[in-house]
């Protein structure tokens, strides 16, 4: 199974994530800036990540307009997994039965712009510090999935 791995970041949490996930499927990666049709339509499976703002994971319109045989959606936020509605966010993005996870990022001040730090101050009411919630074993399950999933395909 040829799989692309898609992302936009912003903090560079999702990028870590995106690069975790196709180091361990051993395939392409791109940015979702540097994506376009051609690239999406070789792919038997294309995995994207995005940061999440408001409940929107960003990229997702732009990967779901190349129409991908297959995909995987996942998300990348500030808040506790523990804390999160993934059926919510899977409604609010219209994923319908596309596989969706979530994955703690963290805080990158230098990298969230003037506003971003003021809503998530808002948010906390906590001045925003550099902040690292990335756990390589988060990806866990979503490989797990992928790689049962081609060994079924090619057991046909």
């Amino acid at each position: 199974m040829k799989i692309l791995v898609t992302y936009k970041s912003k903090t560079g949490f999702t990028k870590k994530y995106a690069e975790w996930i196709a180091e361990e499927l051993s395939c392409d990666i791109k940015d979702v800036k540097n994506v376009s049709y051609k690239d999406v339509v070789g792919y038997d499976l294309v995995i994207h990540g995005g940061w999440i703002f408001g409940g929107v994971i960003s990229g997702y319109n732009r990967i779901i307009s190349y129409n991908p045989k297959q995909l995987i959606v996942f998300g990348v936020g500030y808040t506790p997994k523990t804390k999160v509605n993934l059926k919510k966010m899977a409604e609010e993005n219209k994923l319908g039965d596309t596989p969706l996870y979530y994955f703690e990022g963290g805080t990158n001040p230098s990298k969230m712009g003037f506003v971003g730090r003021k809503i998530v101050e808002m948010v906390t009411k906590e001045k925003v510090t550099h902040k690292d919630n990335t756990d390589k074993k988060a990806i866990d399950e979503l490989i797990k999935k992928v790689k049962e999933s081609d060994h079924a395909k090619t057991k046909r």
